[in-house]
């Protein structure tokens, strides 16, 4: 496909943007508040998204897959169902909010503050999903760069002149108001209410399977967070928040990649719109594979000197844990890509089936490990997860005869090899690793 390194080269450097816009806002609020605070959010964030994927019948995926996406008829229908969702997702939230409060000790205010996302979040126009139909890379990622831009602003100010928790919560509330308004801003981004009942039942069908993926990835990939907020000090949560918002940023380039590039991509091939999509999309993932995962490897075996230069004391602790959770970061790539793929044939149900699974063994390990080996013991599992997954994804694939092994397999001993040779290195010069401190930890 031409164009095809280039529009996957704006998805990386978009990501790039948007994830260092967000890392110096990590930084800036880590030192600005008290890992407590930091704590709070990561709780009050991960019940937000559990919030927000509720009944998620797969809006931008289904303009994206059916061949009438575009139509007027099928956007204001779909947009309206975005809209009703949200009112109905916000009420939901706001009366979840006392018990939410008593469950995690939070102030009720923050989660009643929080209900307001939802709503804001469903008002966006669905401009910014035809321009994935229409893989129009470059736009969409300068018009995801603005917004971040306006909410990196709002944020930083917000933490600077308020120093308490109530900075983040009223950024998290104008994050989802900026963005709605930005999409205004595009082209054909008009929108009236309508309900045409073919197209809903058409939405709903094809969407069932993404809600249903969508719900059980959220509680494998945000159970962690949800599980340490009642099981260990708030505190630890913010620290060990600090370090998983490092460990997720080449997990969700791999996500993004796979949804503006190999899900539309792989659609356009099989309906007749690309030639030689499989080359260019094959030659591209091995290059991305391998390069992020090497670099994963490298980050794993200096992520205490990675965390001692970015924040101060409070958080070092953060270091061994994202050294853990880098580990699992290379299979967590290596699955994202490869889940694009049962999406891009029209199976979405191997992915939930998948992600179930996931979730299953995220609720039996995490549990096990805190109890048996302490809070290292709760890290180590959640990172082991990551291969499990990697496993149930690869059994989807196996059964569609899909997948690019010899790249996995490439990439898998790459990142062994250098994680070894970073830490050989390390000990020789007296340095120690950084999961030294994991073995004072254990029970």
């Amino acid at each position: 496909m031409k164009g095809f390194t280039g529009k996957m080269a704006w998805t990386v450097g978009g990501f790039f943007a948007s994830s260092g816009l967000r890392f110096i806002l990590n930084i800036i609020l880590a030192h600005l508040l008290a890992p407590e605070i930091m704590g709070v959010m990561v709780v009050v964030n991960a019940v937000r998204l559990g919030i927000d994927l509720l009944t998620d019948v797969g809006i931008e995926q289904n303009i994206i897959h059916h061949p009438d996406g575009l139509t007027k008829a099928f956007r204001d229908t779909a947009w309206t169902m975005q809209v009703l969702r949200g009112v109905f997702l916000s009420a939901l939230f706001a009366l979840a909010a006392p018990f939410l409060a008593d469950a995690y000790h939070i102030d009720v205010r923050i989660f009643l503050l929080a209900a307001c996302a939802p709503l804001l979040n469903g008002l966006h126009s669905t401009a910014v999903f035809v321009l994935v139909k229409q893989m129009e890379v470059r736009r969409r990622n300068q018009f995801e760069l603005g917004s971040e831009g306006l909410a990196f602003i709002v944020s930083v100010a917000l933490a600077w002149s308020l120093r308490s928790v109530w900075a983040p919560a009223l950024a998290l509330v104008a994050a989802a108001a900026i963005r709605p308004a930005l999409s205004f801003l595009l082209p054909e981004a008009r929108q009236s209410f309508r309900m045409d009942a073919e197209i809903r039942r058409r939405i709903v069908q094809f969407g069932k399977w993404i809600m249903v993926t969508s719900l059980v990835m959220y509680a494998a990939t945000n159970l962690d967070r949800l599980y340490l907020g009642r099981a260990v000090p708030i505190a630890l949560v913010g620290i060990y928040g600090i370090a998983r918002a490092i460990a997720d940023l080449p997990t969700n380039l791999a996500r993004r990649l796979s949804y503006q590039i190999i899900f539309p991509a792989i659609v356009a091939a099989r309906n007749g719109e690309a030639d030689g999509v499989e080359h260019h999309m094959a030659r591209s993932r091995l290059v991305f594979v391998a390069g992020v995962c090497c670099a994963l490897a490298v980050g794993a075996g200096i992520g205490d000197w990675l965390i001692g230069l970015l924040y101060d004391h409070r958080y070092a602790s953060a270091g061994w844990i994202l050294g853990v959770l880098l580990i699992g970061g290379v299979f967590a790539v290596l699955s994202n890509l490869n889940e694009a793929l049962l999406l891009g044939v029209g199976r979405p149900a191997l992915s939930s089936y998948a992600n179930a699974a996931r979730f299953v063994t995220m609720a039996a390990l995490l549990p096990l490990g805190l109890h048996y080996g302490g809070f290292a013991g709760a890290v180590i599992a959640i990172a082991f997860v990551e291969l499990c997954q990697y496993a149930y994804i690869s059994a989807g694939l196996l059964r569609m005869r899909l997948g690019y092994w010899r790249q996995d397999g490439l990439a898998l001993v790459s990142s062994a090899i250098m994680l070894g040779g970073v830490c050989a290195l390390r000990s020789a010069m007296g340095l120690g690793t950084s999961f030294a401190p994991i073995r004072g930890l254990l029970p």
